[in-house]
């Protein structure tokens, strides 16, 4: 029986941590089609991994990502530096008639939302952390500012905040879908940055299907997270939110790193089925077209919600 590969595939042999390990480089005759083919390649891999000791799915998601990540055709990759890591982010393929990029957690560094900013001058900026102190000022000089937590309810809460030092302290907390309708007052986010300090984890169901951003028309394009060394309840939530993601392939996962001590995982993710962003960053035109089959699908419109 022959390799179940077209002839447009490209196969690459890796050796890593002493196995050896097959890339797929995926057909890029059809941009969505492509990042769906890469859904299924992270799905097929890593699913196996999910039972039992997740530690052993968490060690090896980060890899398994970058082994099916998609190649497409005729799209631009902005990458971003900051002081400890980069920041993603596809640029447009035409002139948005709007582009909002929001910050979570801005810890005093801004350099990667600065570069942004001057490769896309036409977005605004959007940035909120609980410490005021820098932060306010950095921001303030290209973005809006709101000093206060984004996470998965309102009131007021003990957070680990970035002063001086990381330490515990009660901020101010709004749900990032109140936050979104309230002070950003756009339905579709271009870039969305999250880094708040293990408060990511009650968010995950915020980004699924039918969670309460989809519930309010509210559609994220383009996300960079960073997950914190989990506990083991944490660990479930993230679990939980890939098992729903391979059932709709919402969310497809196109970068990311482990750190070697901490543990922490860097995620780079693109929305693959909301129309607006896939014709924003992946439709290099506005043709009606037929894809190949995806997930047992044929008609591309199925694919969008």
């Amino acid at each position: 029986m022959g390799l179940p590969y077209s002839a447009n595939t490209i196969i690459l042999f890796v050796v890593f941590g002493g196995n050896v390990l097959l890339k797929r480089n995926f057909d890029t005759r059809d941009n969505v089609d492509g990042l769906h083919r890469s859904a299924e390649c992270v799905q097929e891999t890593i699913e196996p991994l999910m039972v039992g000791n997740l530690w052993q799915f968490w060690d090896r998601f980060p890899y398994i990502v970058n082994k099916c990540s998609p190649s497409l055709k005729d799209v631009k990759l902005g990458e971003f530096p900051n002081s400890d890591e980069f920041k993603y982010h596809f640029l447009p393929l035409r002139k948005l008639p709007n582009c909002s990029i929001i910050s979570l957690g801005i810890g005093k560094d801004v350099k990667a939302e600065k570069k942004m900013k001057s490769v896309m001058p036409q977005c605004d900026f959007f940035g909120a952390d609980p410490v005021d102190e820098d932060n306010n000022e950095l921001f303030s000089n290209f973005g809006k500012f709101f000093n206060m937590a984004v996470g998965d309810r309102n009131g007021s809460f003990r957070s680990y905040v970035l002063e001086e030092i990381y330490r515990y302290q009660e901020v101010l907390t709004i749900d990032l879908a109140t936050f979104i309708r309230t002070n950003i007052k756009q339905t579709t986010i271009d870039q969305l940055m999250v880094d708040i300090e293990h408060a990511e984890y009650p968010v995950f169901p915020f980004f699924e299907e039918k969670g309460q951003l989809d519930d309010w028309g509210i559609h994220v394009c383009q996300i960079n997270i960073e997950i914190h060394s989990p506990t083991d309840e944490d660990r479930e939530t993230f679990a939980s939110f890939l098992r729903k993601n391979f059932v709709t392939h919402q969310w497809i996962f196109v970068n990311s790193e482990i750190h070697p001590f901490f543990k922490h995982i860097r995620l780079f993710m693109v929305n693959g089925r909301n129309r607006e962003c896939l014709q924003r960053y992946f439709l290099t035109d506005n043709k009606k077209r037929i894809t190949s089959k995806t997930r047992e699908v044929h008609i591309e419109d199925h694919l969008f919600q």
